[in-house]
């Protein structure tokens, strides 16, 4: 997917929006490789919004560094930011500093798509499927590296399991590694022991409540699981659901009749698109609702 980026010099900025925002740190990932395999210095600043408060990004980004040649500047989420912080990306770009790298990301996709038409500014906004077989293309070569197969289909289904979030699918493959040290192959079973969320809320009981449409156990669970949740782990608990949900359409892994797992689908991805950006309610608030709706 970003080939044709990295065959040239790293560009004032990037953008991944959508289904792709998840990708970001896949993207800052391959520059570290590629800029190291060719022996060139560089530097990594993961900035958050106290960072842009605490000093002037502008000035930040303009000051050149005594030692790197390259410095990428990783920014929070376009969603985040305030107004004024995207206007001052959008005015840094109309002249940018040659040694300093920007890469944005945006779960807001109407939102992203207005910034992408910014000066000196490469996006990409990949669909859902293609992002995810991005992600399941890595993992698949991260463990082969390691000297373990991991076949496309489990690398897939961690690629949903994990969001489509570069960082929550890397930190769960590494355990996974580790996990299956002496063995040759990981499987969707070993996914299933060893990435776990926070809580004690298993993301395939909570599913097959949905599937009984049990209110008392989905909301309990639901409940449980927003005690501790980060907002990331609400795309992590979308993906499993859904992943369960395909597995019972097919009759692999229960029963569920093709009408109910559509429902379900619809409400999962009305979820997904409302806590990327559509909605102003929390996840958790989401979450409610919306299965709430899919119960009744």
């Amino acid at each position: 997917m970003f080939r044709s980026w990295f065959a040239s010099p790293p560009a004032p900025a990037y953008l991944l929006y959508g289904a792709g925002s998840g990708l970001a740190g896949l993207l800052v990932s391959g520059w570290e490789r590629k800029l190291r395999g060719e022996g060139a210095s560089f530097e990594i600043f993961r900035w958050t919004m106290t960072d842009f408060e605490k000093e002037s990004p502008t000035l930040a980004w303009r000051s050149p560094s005594f030692f790197s040649r390259t410095r990428i500047f990783v920014l929070p989420d376009l969603a985040e930011m305030k107004k004024v912080h995207r206007d001052e990306v959008k005015s840094y770009l109309s002249a940018p500093e040659p040694s300093a790298t920007l890469i944005l990301r945006g779960t807001d996709f109407r939102q992203a798509k207005t910034f992408s038409g910014t000066a000196n500014l490469l996006s990409l906004a990949p669909r859902e499927d293609q992002a995810t077989e991005v992600l399941a293309g890595y993992a698949v070569n991260e463990a082969k590296e390691a000297g373990i197969s991991l076949s496309r289909g489990s690398a897939t289904f961690l690629a949903r399991f994990t969001g489509g979030l570069f960082e929550a699918l890397d930190a769960e493959l590494r355990k996974l590694l580790v996990f299956v040290a002496g063995k040759d192959t990981v499987t969707e079973e070993d996914i299933k022991a060893v990435c776990v969320f926070r809580g004690e809320v298993n993301p395939f009981h909570l599913a097959e409540a949905l599937e009984r449409k049990d209110v008392a156990a989905t909301l309990g669970m639901l409940r449980r699981f927003a005690q501790n949740a980060k907002d990331d782990e609400y795309h992590q608990l979308t993906g499993a659901i859904a992943w369960h949900l395909r597995e019972s359409a097919r009759g692999k892994r229960g029963s569920i009749s093709v009408e109910r797992a559509t429902k379900l689908f619809e409400v999962l991805s009305r979820i997904d698109r409302e806590i990327k950006g559509e909605s102003r309610l929390s996840p958790r608030q989401v979450y409610e609702i919306r299965l709430l709706s899919a119960l009744m």
